[in-house]
């Protein structure tokens, strides 16, 4: 009762879980969810194309669900003892304490500032276009500043049936700034918007890693199969009484799928 679509739906989500054993997990899961609602409309006289359309777009957004199911499933450990989150405070002190004193040492500011990021997210796809990304600003006590690149990424996956899909992604790092005591932002709840200069909108995917600094960490905007023709994005990231705007401009056109 499989077909590409589900495929391509449990593909896409698993695509954004990056722990291995979590996403084959989900996939197997979620595909087996997607036959089961499939099955239940035939019994209702619903056609076999038609069931798995239906149970597809039931799910939702893939992406969404892929960020939530990543978050639940982090590749890091959830969560420490508290004998460890003393002892790991401890060092953190004595390392800070040592490397601005002596302005030496593998502890001098390792572990304090995020990592600059870069493409493609997570390492996945090819770079097709460059491009160059400005703007930038606050967001619910945090600092969004681009890195000032940006690019059309052609990204590939394989299911473990040995389903091959493809996409493209307008992919842009950003570098997220925080206060020492704030928490990790929780960017895939964030709220992003899209224009491009062809008059096209949509919704874009804000995704961090969990935390890489005490000062910060780094996250990508992407924009998934945006617009044949265009060239110029304009992304929103907003929340309940603020919003940080981001500019994107590729070297050439997105090309036709």
């Amino acid at each position: 009762m499989s077909s590409k679509s589900s495929y391509t739906f449990c593909t896409q989500v698993c695509s954004v879980i990056r722990w291995k054993p979590a996403r084959e997990a989900a996939w197997k899961e979620l595909l087996a969810h997607l036959e089961d609602h499939a099955a239940a409309l035939q019994e209702q006289g619903v056609p076999a194309d038609e069931a798995i359309t239906q149970a597809v777009e039931a799910m939702g957004d893939p992406y969404e669900i892929g960020h939530q199911l990543d978050h639940c499933h982090s590749p890091l450990v959830p969560r420490l003892s508290r004998i460890f989150i003393l002892l790991a405070a401890a060092v953190l002190v004595l390392g800070l304490v040592i490397g601005f004193r002596n302005d030496t040492g593998i502890f001098a500011l390792t572990g304090l500032l995020p990592h600059a990021a870069d493409l493609p997210y997570g390492g996945d796809g090819t770079v097709e276009i460059s491009g160059a990304a400005s703007g930038g600003g606050k967001l619910a006590g945090y600092t969004l500043t681009p890195s000032g690149q940006a690019g059309l990424v052609l990204v590939s996956w394989e299911s473990p049936e040995g389903v091959i899909d493809s996409e493209y992604q307008l992919q842009c790092p950003v570098t997220i700034h925080k206060q020492p005591w704030c928490p990790p932002i929780k960017a895939y709840q964030a709220n992003a918007a899209w224009t491009d200069d062809t008059g096209a909108s949509g919704l874009a995917y804000f995704s961090t890693y969990y935390e890489d600094a005490l000062l910060g960490s780094t996250a990508w905007l992407r924009i998934v199969e945006p617009t044949p023709g265009s060239r110029k994005f304009t992304v929103t990231l907003s929340s309940t009484e603020e919003a940080v705007t981001i500019y994107v401009t590729l070297q050439e056109e997105v090309p036709a799928a």
